[in-house]
């Protein structure tokens, strides 16, 4: 469910591979389904069920009923779509890691904004982002890796288009 198809004739995994099985990943976030249930597989059943011109992309069938009117649909798209472009059968059309952690940053400030105009100061949970838990924060030791490796900056200053590099 998980494999870049591009690894069945090459035997070789690459950065894209992980890519392809994070955009599967993506998909089950959005259908809450897992990637093979009975024959069927996600990434597929999206595939075929989607229709950009209607709403929710045409995927109110497969869509998990939890998120239908949680989020905005200009936010599901771009989702939907972002996922689409990490599970492409060739590597070569994906999009890299980096670009693909950008474009969901942007997702989510979009949300952010849509749900800071939209919400009054009362429904305001009020946490601020400094005193939220950050588990790839922790200090991990081990034989051969060091924890920077794992170390998220958030750094990253959100734009409205993503640029690939």
């Amino acid at each position: 469910g998980y494999l870049d198809p591009e690894y069945y004739m090459t035997q070789q995994l690459t950065y894209k591979s992980d890519v392809y099985s994070f955009g599967v990943v993506m998909l089950e976030l959005v259908t809450a389904k897992p990637p093979i249930q009975r024959g069927r597989y996600v990434v597929r059943e999206v595939k075929a069920a989607i229709d950009k011109t209607k709403e929710f992309y045409g995927l109110e069938e497969i869509l998990d009923p939890t998120i239908r009117g949680e989020t905005s649909l200009v936010s599901l798209q771009k989702f939907v779509g972002l996922a689409l472009q990490c599970t492409e059968e060739l590597a070569s059309k994906r999009p890299s890691m980096n670009e693909v952690v950008k474009e969901i940053e942007a997702i989510l400030q979009n949300e952010q904004f849509n749900e800071r105009r939209s919400a009054s100061a009362s429904t305001n949970l009020g946490i601020p982002v400094q005193g939220i838990h950050q588990p790839y924060d922790e200090q991990i030791s081990g034989k051969g890796f060091s924890s920077d490796e794992f170390k998220y900056s958030g750094a990253y200053a959100f734009t409205s288009h993503v640029e690939p590099k």
